[in-house]
């Protein structure tokens, strides 16, 4: 792969972690966004119980940003609380991965991706 992609991002481009999704049921949500149309897109689907993350599944269009991010998202959710999950911030993927200037844009769709779980979430608490 060319030099621009960090180590990090070829391990998980070429090696994707939790790819696909959960079916919906009892204690799974999913979060979404981004479109193909737009070039990007990212969708989310976690198994939650006892107020924790237990498996994270992703499935991402876009370039090989797009579904390392994915793919390394997926590892870093599990374990989270609501909260914890509300306030996930795109910077944490960058910093990981390096990012790109020109395609930071990405991580702000993926941080839509994991808003949108979140709120999936907070509709499952009665």
């Amino acid at each position: 792969m060319e030099p621009e992609y960090s180590a990090t991002v070829v391990d998980h481009f070429e090696q994707p972690r939790n790819g696909g999704h959960f079916e919906a049921g009892e204690g799974v949500i999913r979060g979404t966004a981004g479109s193909v149309a737009q070039g990007t897109m990212f969708v989310l689907s976690a198994r939650v119980a006892d107020e924790r993350i237990e498996a994270v599944r992703f499935e991402a269009y876009g370039c090989p940003h797009c579904i390392a991010a994915g793919s390394w998202l997926s590892e870093r959710l599990v374990g989270l609380n609501r909260e914890q999950l509300r306030t996930w911030r795109w910077r944490d993927a960058d910093q990981a991965l390096r990012f790109p200037l020109e395609k930071r844009g990405r991580l702000l769709i993926l941080e839509d991706a994991v808003r949108a779980l979140s709120e999936a979430w907070a509709r499952l608490i009665p």
